[in-house]
């Protein structure tokens, strides 16, 4: 299932929560791989598990069961100390709510170098990187401002320049434009555009954008707590951008997982008219499901 480009690898993972005396299966045998340098987003219903999946990534969840690598780091065999070190060098976090990314009382420079007190970085460096990294998010003449003196978009601006403080080659969005209007979530979109252009950042972000797939290279449904379908554009595209490009020619596809499980919409199933079970024709090279009831 892997490639010499995979960046983000998971196989058949699987996350269960318990509450209570009830269990809930919040992945079901998920399958995703995402190439270095690639800019994927992850949509899907509330509670399909899309979220759950980015707090795997980010190393704030642990799977229950399966694989999931990201560069060399194996995320299940590690330790604490281990999962600390990845958050702190291999993973920037943005979340949607801007209260949860930026501390009140510090301005967006002391936000952006805050990070960096936790590596060997001296003040004067931690500073300069500060500076730069604010630049490249568009904030050079807000660094002296508190959140509360920012709109929500240079917030978000300034959330992402905190995490990328410590050079992480991933970057995990949840949501991060949907507190914003359209003109100012398509700005923060653009944005990535730039940080993955420039820094060469590989960039998984959840979303509900409804034109996202008009946005971005690949878009990855989760249904049920399973990667279900991609949508691709025809022609080779990586990156994302905050305008809809309504020209791209898109490919739908259903995703087949490594034990050969695919996913058949709910609407296709009730128009073919298939319950329980169903029958597989393989013929002329093509494999045609019909019902068996």
């Amino acid at each position: 299932m892997t490639n010499s480009n995979a960046y983000i690898v998971c196989e058949d993972l699987f996350k269960i929560y318990k509450i209570a005396d009830l269990e809930v299966v919040a992945l079901r045998g998920l399958d995703l791989v995402v190439n270095r340098g690639e800019v994927v987003a992850i949509v899907g219903a509330s509670g399909s598990g899309k979220t759950t999946l980015l707090n795997i990534l980010a190393g704030y969840d642990t799977p229950s069961a399966g694989k999931v690598a990201v560069g060399d780091k194996d995320l299940l065999r590690m330790t604490g100390k281990d999962v600390e070190l990845y958050r702190r060098e291999d993973v920037g976090f943005v979340w949607q709510q801007t209260s949860r990314n930026l501390f009140p009382y510090l301005t967006a420079l002391e936000n952006v170098a805050l990070p960096m007190m936790l590596t060997n970085l001296s003040t004067k460096e931690r500073k300069t990187r500060a500076e730069e990294l604010l630049e490249l998010m568009g904030m050079g003449r807000r660094m002296g401002h508190t959140p509360e003196k920012l709109s929500g978009g240079e917030q978000q601006r300034v959330a992402i320049g905190v995490a990328l403080a410590n050079h992480p080659p991933l970057l995990l969005a949840d949501e991060p434009t949907g507190e914003l209007d359209d003109a100012t979530a398509g700005e923060i979109l653009d944005l990535f555009g730039e940080v993955n252009r420039e820094l060469n950042t590989t960039i998984v972000i959840v979303t509900h954008d409804p034109d996202i797939a008009y946005k971005v290279g690949r878009v990855v449904l989760v249904r049920d707590g399973k990667t279900s379908t991609e949508i691709r554009r025809r022609v080779s595209y990586q990156r994302i951008t905050g305008e809809a490009q309504a020209e791209a020619d898109l490919e739908e596809f259903t995703l087949v997982d490594g034990a050969g499980r695919v996913q058949i919409p709910r609407e296709l199933l009730e128009e073919l008219k298939i319950k329980e079970r169903a029958r597989i024709v393989v013929e002329d090279g093509k494999l045609t499901v019909v019902s068996g009831d």
